[in-house]
């Protein structure tokens, strides 16, 4: 069996592409965090590399957007190839068979007219009391 499931964000903004045949594609990266803190206390992320096609890959460019939350089911395809160098390279990505936008647009707006509110915090010394 291969399956997979994985919730993360959008790298970048997807963008639709089409083969030769007219069949519509769209590549991702999508950011997912790893369970467990470095040891540094720090949080790390894989980013994995999902492809969607079809009406699938339309109605997903026309909803996500970079940084969305999405949730991806699919199977981990590998396939090889070989560079004009004669290297040899594996490529390993998720062909996605469903998804889920875990955010609603709402959300999505706020988050990208969101303020850094880091820069609206005041010092001791700036208070006006």
């Amino acid at each position: 069996m291969n399956k997979t499931m994985l919730i993360g964000r959008l790298t970048n903004a997807p963008e639709i592409s089409k083969t030769t045949n007219n069949k519509s594609y769209v590549r991702v990266t999508l950011a997912v965090n790893r369970r467990f803190k470095n040891e540094k206390g720090e949080r790390e992320a894989d980013f994995i590399s999902i492809i969607l096609w079809g009406k699938s890959a339309e109605t997903f460019v026309s909803y996500a957007k970079k940084g969305s939350l999405i949730s991806v089911e699919g199977e981990i395809r590998t396939r090889n190839y070989t560079d004009k160098n004669e290297q040899k390279h594996c490529i390993t990505e998720i062909l996605g068979l469903s998804y889920d936008l875990l955010e609603s647009r709402a959300t999505l707006a706020l988050r990208e007219s969101a303020v850094n509110f880091e820069e609206l915090l005041l010092e001791a010394d700036e208070l006006p009391f």
